[in-house]
């Protein structure tokens, strides 16, 4: 299976190139004209993965493009060790506007891991410059591996990041029981202790979301949010997320929505790959749903980025 399958359900059911019913019925703030850069200067991508095959042969073009809607800085996570490898070495490269994780995804947690790979993650995610622990998490989506290899990377970066007292760069998708469980066990192990966390790409219900605030993580939301129909549970949602806990990602290439590239000069129709020019339509569209100015949120939420990775 390809690396588009890698976020299912996001990829079959989120975010996969909608269908042309759904371009007809796009939530409307995507089809007002690109947001000015005066209005909306200081934007951080919360997830762009600026590694995969999609983009990381145009990074230099596709950051240009982000940075002249607004988008300043980006969290590029690694997904697995090589990906991390990979993310740290492009970071690099933009120290002051890219910033990465270390960790092994879920679609990528096929087995037990070997005590090289423990060795080579502790290595990665014990380098200052390495922001947050993940991704990492839980997906029980058609296509995963099982969920006992997936429970032992997740307990295990679970445990590192605690150690490292680092943030954690979490995952979940229709494991929401086991994913709580195996997290509540973490702190009991750790005397109570439980590092800073974020759920990133937010699609779950309302009591999932509380649960998540009670344990004071933060929030990512992506361009479901621009979708008229299928985001409409996910506006509704975020209208109880404290401004404080929210954080704006693309998800590049994934979570690909109508008019995402429309900040392009050219290929300004397509869906997909997502692009993080992109994220000035997530700002409005969050901005129009909870009834604060596209301003506020910008602020907002780039504040609690660079509070969240100590930047």
């Amino acid at each position: 299976m390809g690396e588009w399958q890698r976020c299912s359900p996001c990829q079959r059911t989120l975010c996969s190139a909608v269908d042309d019913a759904d371009s007809e019925h796009v939530f409307h703030a995507v089809n007002s004209p690109p947001p000015s850069v005066p209005e909306l200067s200081d934007l951080f991508d919360f997830d762009c993965n600026l590694t995969h095959a999609d983009l990381a042969s145009d990074v230099d073009t596709l950051m240009r493009a982000a940075a002249a809607v607004g988008v300043t800085q980006m969290l590029v996570p690694g997904a697995t060790l090589q990906e991390s490898t990979e993310a740290i070495e492009l970071c690099r490269q933009h120290p002051t506007t890219l910033f990465p994780t270390a960790g092994v995804h879920p679609y990528n947690a096929h087995a037990t891991p070997f005590d090289a790979e423990l060795e080579q993650l502790r290595s990665m995610a014990a380098l200052d410059e390495v922001r947050a622990v993940g991704e990492c998490g839980l997906d029980y989506s058609p296509g995963f591996p099982p969920p006992p290899g997936q429970k032992a990377w997740f307990a295990i970066q679970l445990d590192l990041a605690c150690a490292l007292r680092k943030p954690l760069f979490l995952h979940e998708r229709l494991a929401h029981a086991d994913f709580m469980a195996l997290i509540h066990e973490c702190k009991r192990k750790h005397d109570g202790y439980f590092p800073p966390a974020v759920v990133h790409c937010f699609t779950g219900n309302e009591a999932e979301l509380q649960e998540y605030l009670r344990h004071d993580f933060y929030i990512g939301v992506t361009g479901f949010v621009c979708k008229k129909d299928r985001g409409a549970e996910l506006r509704e949602i975020v209208r109880h997320v404290p401004l404080d806990k929210l954080v704006i990602e693309t998800d590049a290439p994934y979570m690909g929505f109508p008019k995402c590239r429309q900040a392009e000069t050219s290929n300004r129709k397509k869906q997909s790959p997502n692009v993080p020019s992109a994220l000035p339509l997530v700002v409005h569209a969050i901005a129009q749903a909870v009834g604060r100015s596209p301003v506020e949120i910008a602020h907002a939420t780039t504040a609690n980025a660079r509070r969240f990775l100590r930047i």
